[in-house]
């Protein structure tokens, strides 16, 4: 009866020691890929659409910079997101993109896709045209 006593308890334990290594003490935030570096960045500025079969995730990076992700289960993404994607400013001005430094084609890809600089202070959207025969899918900050 003792023996089975004292089990319990270094089974509880070491419950507790596993749960609590497990939980780890990273910020608020989530790990994902900006470019080809990993940072926690902040998913408030995460804004995701599933359409189609397709899921793109976008997080702004702040500096007219943008995370790009892309992830469907069936077909190839040959998109080319410079040539897709645009901005539209508070004022219905469209802005182009200088960069996409992200990949082409297959089930995922990732990116960042850079602008040149536009006033983020009144709100804006992110556009990305034509994927999976969605017309436009549009991000609003």
């Amino acid at each position: 009866m003792r023996i089975s006593g004292i089990i319990i308890a270094l089974l509880v334990l070491i419950t507790v020691a596993v749960s609590g290594c497990l939980s780890g003490d990273e910020p608020p935030g989530e790990k994902q890929v900006a470019g080809d570096r990993t940072d926690i960045i902040d998913t408030s500025e995460q804004r995701e659409n599933s359409e189609a079969g397709v899921t793109i995730i976008a997080v702004y990076l702040g500096d007219n910079a943008f995370n790009i992700k892309l992830d469907t289960h069936s077909g190839s993404l040959d998109y080319e997101m410079d040539k897709v994607a645009f901005i539209r400013d508070s004022k219905g001005n469209i802005i182009k993109p200088e960069v996409w430094d992200g990949g082409i084609g297959g089930h995922h890809f990732s990116g960042t896709l850079k602008f040149p600089e536009f006033d983020d202070s009144a709100g804006f959207e992110l556009v990305i045209q034509d994927v999976a025969g969605v017309k436009e899918r549009v991000f609003r900050w």
